[in-house]
């Protein structure tokens, strides 16, 4: 939410709404640097987002331990995908 409010868009602030509502949906194939990426928990609702920077890789907020820090798009298995710049 705040790298995109750095460039002027808004977006919500929780996961579970981004992947509701935030820009557009796309394929999980089809993804391009700036994309949302949305994971589900065992209850199978949004419970964790990240931002997709290319290369097969994304930036997330991981745990209070190890903080934000970069990872394969599928060290979980993705739910689905959101472009909110075109």
């Amino acid at each position: 939410m705040s790298v995109y409010k750095s460039f002027g868009y808004s977006i919500p602030r929780d996961s579970r709404s981004q992947a509701a509502g935030a820009g557009k949906e796309v394929s999980l194939s089809s993804l391009k640097a700036g994309d949302l990426v949305f994971y589900t928990g065992s209850s199978g609702s949004v419970n964790h987002v990240a931002l997709y920077i290319g290369g097969g890789q994304v930036v997330h907020a991981s745990t209070k331990r190890t903080g934000i820090k970069i990872s394969q798009v599928n060290y979980r298995t993705p739910y689905k995908a959101r472009r909110v710049i075109n």
